[in-house]
């Protein structure tokens, strides 16, 4: 039993490095636990019922603290950045004709009114989201 459990935690090394999830990880410590009473004259049985066990309360205990500390900060990156922020219309937006552009941030994006109206150029819009590869913008 010795050799299945330090094979299951080599497997569970390389498994989450693949992935990256948070879930085979968690039985990392539980394979460790069971190669540890390998060592001594515990029953198979109960070697395999401890690590299935202890796998599974770490998953459900730990893995939902971890993704939330993992998680994003709140900082927000690339294209993400700009919501929220003002622009200048450099086209007119008319959501109707599907034209409009705006420039923030020194780049020129197309843009289109998320109330469907009309917005002059020269205005300043505010950034409420990104789709595509298009701003939805408001006065």
């Amino acid at each position: 039993m010795l050799y299945l459990w330090i094979a299951v935690l080599v497997a569970a090394v390389i498994i989450e490095a693949l992935t990256a999830d948070l879930l085979v990880i968690w039985f990392f410590p539980a394979a460790l636990v069971s190669l540890i009473l390998s060592l001594f004259p515990v029953h198979p049985l109960v070697q395999v019922a401890v690590f299935l066990v202890l796998g599974l309360v770490l998953i459900f205990s730990t893995r939902p603290l971890c993704r939330r500390w993992l998680r994003n900060k709140g900082e927000k990156t690339n294209a993400d950045a700009l919501i929220g922020r003002c622009a200048i219309v450099t086209e007119e937006i008319n959501n109707l004709l599907e034209q409009g552009e705006v420039r923030v941030g020194g780049l020129c994006w197309s843009a289109r009114s998320a109330g469907g109206d009309t917005i002059a150029v020269g205005e300043q819009v505010e950034i409420l989201e990104i789709k595509g590869v298009k701003l939805i913008v408001k006065k």
